[in-house]
């Protein structure tokens, strides 16, 4: 007779069971998510220990109820047990989703492994003599023109060898070398980056040529390199230099050397542009454009940089386009000033395409991230050239500081990880990441102006000025445009990154300040943009070839049309700025150079027009190094 009743007393056993069960692993899962975020815990201590006093103060609510249903065998106890477990079980899934995607990101940002992929192209020319080259197998027996310790040579000898063509490879130093060979035909065909021409296209000698040239093949491959680690400092105390570089095709599209001196809280941003012209590193000391260096290796970049500005360089930033795009939109835009109406070369994360965007011009522009790239990157239609776009770059980083400090929203914080995870690399521990961001918003919760967080940092925006020059090259019979360094400005900016760095540096006696408390002060800029230095112009141009007018505002030519490339050159306009030179007066320096103007000049210079003159004094020096030594 009272065998019906054991099945009733066995069910609350396997309730019970399945209860302390289910207690055991939300009190697993939840000491495991505090352990697991001791790593973030110097980002602010008071929200960590909040956090753990409530999950421990959980711990024990559900302990209790699961006490009280196993002992009082009261169906409501167990029905709230099992409520409460259960919600216990969804918040402790969606925080360890939170912990993991967090975690994942900033592992990505502070790896200092790096995958990108390497688009690159056999490219033929239509005034190569011999029979024509139709596909891979007609170059063999043909030269091929490379481009020493690149990645697209890298990729393009690779692909020969796989297809089993047998071809006579040559060694050039650099892409303009590489594609000048190929139009004098040194070489059949030439090894670039899919993107050669728009690489190119700041050469004026060059434009010419590029619409002359097609694509034989286009492949890629992805390559993953190793950085070198940053140095061991503590952020919080010691000062530190980050080479900033935005990545493009293998080269440096953006390159801007910042220091940070966490005890006054200065940060330093000085502009290199990427057509400066000074000894490469990994070239055996030999100039070329400074962008060229990130084609061999990032490394390369930062030991070109490190020897032109004497600046030891402790950590590197790397970002691509669709790291500004995501990054912009997750903090909510930027608001800046467009002073010029122009169509800006934008990008489609999503297609992968170039994407042309008119931008008006006005005050306290509104951008989202895909015009905040388009802006950054226009330097044709300003008056200043590339100065206006390392200074729209600076402000517009800037921004985006003083965002990321003000914003209180923990969904924006996820939006910016997930921007940066795979598309920004820094070679900075996660633990120095951490320490150095709690440090930052320490001082800002202290800081007594909330509304204007940036005032925290004070940033000093500065740039390395040049000027336009030339460079004769032999297979071409012309001259090659490239920009050149004030030494004069390379070593104001390496003194001033020096005593924010407190390091011993040259002091300069301050002018005199005239000063009102009723009128706002600008401090003195950091650089002066030109210096009485003696300027080479058309190096190595032999005394026999004639000197052409110096301009140094060339009109650009067009350059091929594509809608798979992030830069085509604008159409031309009547005056337009140099490609790279962004250089702020038209007014030359006092030299025995002639004037910008394309005027006749009592100089030894020929006139501006077309027509052939003898050099009445040519040039005694070969190849003179350009004034980028500091």
């Amino acid at each position: 007779m009272n065998e019906p009743l054991h099945p009733k007393k066995k069910y609350p056993i396997r309730q019970n069971i399945i209860l302390t069960c289910a207690a055991v692993i939300v009190n697993l899962a939840v000491i495991f998510e505090l352990f697991y975020t001791t790593r973030y815990a110097a980002l602010s201590k008071d929200i960590f220990k909040r956090i753990n006093i409530g999950a421990m103060i959980i711990m024990v609510i559900i302990d209790l109820l699961v006490l009280l249903a196993v002992r009082t065998k009261k169906k409501f106890v167990r029905i709230l047990s099992a409520i409460t477990l259960a919600i216990c079980t969804l918040a402790g899934g969606y925080a360890g989703y939170v912990l993991t995607r967090v975690d994942t990101n900033i592992n990505q940002i502070t790896d200092t492994t790096i995958t990108e992929d390497v688009n690159t192209s056999l490219v033929l020319y239509s005034g190569t003599s011999g029979a024509p080259i139709m596909d891979l197998a007609d170059l063999n027996g043909r030269r091929v023109g490379y481009t020493t310790e690149t990645k697209n040579a890298e990729l393009g000898i690779k692909k020969l060898e796989n297809e089993g063509i047998k071809a006579e490879l040559v060694e050039y130093l650099s892409y303009a070398d590489t594609f000048t060979a190929l139009i004098d035909g040194s070489v059949d065909c030439a090894i670039l980056p899919t993107m050669y021409w728009s690489i190119l296209a700041n050469d004026e000698g060059l434009q010419p040529y590029i619409d002359d040239t097609t694509t034989l093949l286009s492949f890629k491959e992805s390559y993953t390199t190793k950085n070198d680690d940053g140095v061991e400092k503590d952020l919080t105390k010691e000062p530190f230099t980050v080479l900033l570089s935005g990545e493009n095709q293998g080269l440096a599209d953006a390159i801007i050397l910042i220091s940070v001196n966490p005890v006054s809280m200065r940060i330093t941003m000085t502009s290199i542009a990427r057509d400066s012209y000074v000894p490469i590193t990994c070239y055996g000391g030999r100039s070329n454009k400074i962008n060229a260096a990130h084609a061999s290796s990032e490394s390369c970049l930062v030991n070109t940089v490190e020897k032109l500005t004497g600046i030891d360089i402790d950590y590197t930033v790397e970002f691509n386009f669709k790291s500004v795009i995501q990054v912009v939109d997750a903090v909510g835009g930027v608001d800046v000033d467009i002073t010029k109406s122009f169509d800006a070369q934008c990008w489609d994360v999503n297609t992968d395409e170039l994407v042309v965007i008119r931008l008006e011009e006005g005050p306290n522009q509104h951008l989202d991230g895909q015009r905040t790239l388009g802006f950054v990157r226009e330097r044709h239609a300003f008056p200043d050239g590339d100065f206006a776009r390392q200074r729209h770059q600076q402000e517009v980083i800037s921004q985006i500081i003083s965002k990321v400090m003000a914003t209180r929203d923990p969904n924006t914080y996820l939006r910016i990880l997930d921007a940066a995870g795979e598309n920004i690399k820094i070679n900075m521990s996660t633990s120095q990441v951490v320490n150095f961001i709690s440090y930052a918003m320490g001082k800002v919760k202290r800081y007594y102006n909330p509304g204007n967080i940036a005032g925290i940092f004070d940033i000093v925006n500065s740039r390395i000025y040049g000027y336009a020059s030339s460079l004769w090259n032999e297979s071409l019979k012309m001259d090659l445009w490239i920009y050149r360094l004030y030494n004069g400005s390379i070593k104001a900016n390496r003194d001033f990154i020096q005593r924010n760095l407190m390091e011993e540096a040259e002091l300069v006696q301050p002018a005199d300040v005239s000063w009102s408390a009723a009128e706002g002060y600008s401090a003195p800029a950091v650089s002066r943009t030109s210096y009485s230095e003696n300027e080479i112009h058309d190096s190595g141009r032999p005394s026999a070839a004639p000197t052409p007018g110096y301009n140094p505002y060339p009109t650009p030519t067009p350059t091929p049309k594509s809608t798979s490339t992030p830069e085509p050159t604008p159409k031309s306009t009547s005056t337009p700025e140099p490609s790279e030179t962004g250089t702020p007066e038209p007014t030359a320096a006092p030299t025995p150079e002639p004037t910008p103007e394309p005027t006749v000049a009592p100089t030894p210079e020929p006139t501006p027009e077309p027509t052939p003159v003898p050099t009445p004094e040519p040039t005694p020096e070969p190849t003179p190094e350009p004034a980028a030594e500091g």
